[in-house]
């Protein structure tokens, strides 16, 4: 048994993956609102009931987009001594020689290429590409679509929006949000949101 945490548009997502993978699972989320509905035939349950009821480790995974929340619950849960497992779709490719940290998604059709070391529970999201020697913090999230040439460093936390290039070699700083469709030629620093093409930092995060 796998404990999936979040039912919302992501984990639906994974849990498709989970499905095709022949995992059993159950389905927790921590809204209230939430128990007793039904997602892609599961009946989901109360997170923090079941969080109190587990008396010996489990298997778990975070089904968060967002990634201040998913290594908020991830920590909660394997401060417990639960297993955080990592999610591969079966149609997704990935080099024998990555290194993929437990907690990592790596969504359909997505490719990660030799090299690439992929940090604790981040996300490569459909259809992305991760090239040789790239380096992606924990809990970062490649949105689907992206394209990272070679050797790009991804800081922890960071967000790549969806349908973003990134020249071989930039690094991004932790946190940096990249706006949808941009076109990444030079490093950008942490905590910043950017876009355009060429991108450009717009503003400091929190500012």
């Amino acid at each position: 048994m796998l404990y999936l945490i979040g039912a919302g548009g992501h984990g639906k997502v994974i849990l498709d993956a989970l499905h095709l993978l022949g995992c059993e699972v159950a389905v927790l989320d921590g809204d209230p609102a939430q128990a007793g509905r039904e997602i892609l035939g599961r009946t989901i349950a109360r997170e923090e009931k079941v969080f109190a009821s587990l008396e010996e480790p489990v298997d778990f995974f975070v089904g968060i987009g967002d990634g201040s929340s998913r290594r908020r619950v991830t920590e909660r849960w394997e401060g417990r001594g639960h297993r955080l497992a990592r999610v591969v779709h079966p149609a997704a490719i990935t080099s024998p020689t990555a290194d993929l940290a437990s907690g990592v998604t790596v969504m359909a059709g997505a490719i990660v290429q030799t090299g690439a070391v992929v940090g604790k529970g981040a996300i490569i999201n459909t259809a992305a590409s991760v090239d040789h020697d790239c380096r992606i913090g924990a809990f970062a999230h490649i949105a689907p679509g992206t394209r990272l040439a070679g050797a790009v460093e991804v800081g922890e936390g960071a967000w790549i929006g969806i349908g973003t290039a990134v020249r071989e070699g930039v690094v991004i700083g932790a946190r940096t949000v990249v706006g949808a469709g941009a076109v990444v030629v030079d490093d950008l620093p942490p905590d910043v949101v950017a876009y355009g093409n060429p991108c450009r930092v717009v503003r400091q995060i929190g500012r």
